[in-house]
């Protein structure tokens, strides 16, 4: 697969259920800063780990041999947390090991190119809370076959991915509530360790102004505008792709009952490309949230996005999803979650226009109580279809896991 179809991807791995919050342990407390490690262990099965496509592709005179392995999944993390006067200073460390059992799988695996994770924020408020700022970033190193669908001997390689965030937000608040005005500047970077791909390393610098006032004792309504600048490295590369865009959004958010919320944002994004075309699309925002009891919560929402894109000129995420989580259950500590997302990725410009995506999950953990409530177990079950008449993005996947957390 491509990283055309990357986000989709990406989008699945974020909905497959976390372990619940639980009751947080109190971590190594040296005044004023709290330390906080963890590690997570997963033990599973993949039905096709590289996702590679069930139909034939253009060149092959069969499908290409699907790789289903177990494996195990090492994360340790370790946090840490210093609040002194009104500033809170936030910072996380985590990895990811992958050992698979499939010597194909293996080959290709994270064993030897580990995934790293920092994720560090500055924050401040008033007195009076009516001021605050926020300054953060986020990175990330990664490895990844060039080519998902095509064995290592045939061009397969893996390939180093360094993605970089940088964000400052400023926000003033009445002290009546009425009026809230942030502003928020997001710089991101992707750039990729392998010399055939660094022509693909790309900027994005996002400039936002978002302005709300409360209409109603639990309703707000706002407007928010976004301007974005895109650039490639590559001169010859960014030629069709390098833009500048102005997303104008008004957004309303109530409390309609006690148990009920809800959210709509609606608007549009004006695409102004350096070749000199033009376009226009719309971006929503639609989501619900019904709370019936304080151990059960169900939310349903569409999204649809418009992202820089590596293969074609615009690129269109369309998000349904559906979740749910139960807790409060019997053994207390048991917390059951299920969900389901449909996504519809539009590429201009590009054969597989229509990228279709399904995935579910459903999963249990377990918060052991007592001495031990620093241990959490788990089982999750979670699958992807992604289905397109162009071949490469026509899988499917299902993965099976148990998990065993532990944390200070």
């Amino acid at each position: 697969m491509t990283y055309a179809v990357l986000p989709a991807i990406i989008a699945g791995f974020i909905l497959l259920p976390r372990t619940g919050a639980g009751e947080e342990t109190s971590g190594i407390f040296l005044r004023p800063v709290s330390v906080k490690p963890s590690l997570n262990l997963k033990y599973g099965y993949n039905s096709n780990v590289f996702r590679r496509s069930s139909r034939v592709l253009p060149g092959y005179s069969e499908p290409l041999t699907r790789v289903a392995s177990g494996y195990l999944d090492v994360v340790p993390e370790l946090g840490a947390r210093m609040e002194v006067l009104n500033w809170l200073v936030l910072t996380n460390l985590r990895s990811h090991f992958t050992y698979y059992h499939n010597q194909e799988a293996e080959k290709q695996s994270t064993t030897s190119y580990p995934e790293f994770l920092g994720d560090h924020a500055v924050k401040w408020r008033s007195r009076g809370r009516s001021l605050s700022a926020e300054m953060g970033e986020k990175w990330k190193l990664t490895s990844e076959p060039i080519v998902q669908d095509i064995p290592p001997g045939l061009g397969g390689d893996r390939v180093k991915r360094f993605y970089n965030k940088f964000m400052s937000k400023a926000s003033y608040s009445s002290r009546s509530g009425f009026l809230t005005v942030k502003t928020e500047y997001v710089w991101e970077r992707n750039q990729y360790l392998q010399d055939l791909l660094s022509q693909m390393d790309y900027g994005v610098h996002n400039i936002t102004v978002h302005g709300e006032n409360s209409i109603l004792p639990m309703t707000t309504s706002a407007l928010a505008v976004r301007y974005r600048n895109a650039r490639w490295d590559n001169i010859a590369f960014g030629r069709e792709r390098d833009y500048d865009s102005v997303n104008v959004v008004a957004l309303l958010n109530g409390q309609m009952t006690e148990k009920l919320s809800s959210t709509i944002a609606l608007g549009y994004e004006f695409i102004f490309f350096g070749s000199g075309d033009f376009r226009s699309l719309p971006v929503a925002l639609v989501k619900g949230r019904w709370k019936p009891r304080i151990t059960m919560d169900v939310s349903a929402g569409f999204q649809r996005v418009v992202r820089p894109s590596i293969s074609s000129r615009t690129y269109a995420s369309n998000t349904l999803e559906v979740l749910g989580e139960f807790q409060g259950l019997r053994p207390r500590g048991l917390r059951l979650n299920i969900g389901f997302e449909f996504e519809l990725d539009q590429y201009e410009g590009f054969n597989a226009k229509d990228v279709k995506l399904y995935s579910g999950h459903s999963g249990a953990n377990y918060q052991l109580g007592d001495s031990l409530d620093w241990l959490r177990l788990g089982v999750e079950y979670g699958f992807e279809l992604s289905r397109s008449d162009y071949v490469f993005y026509y899988y499917d996947m299902h993965r099976v896991q148990f998990m065993v957390h532990a944390s200070y």
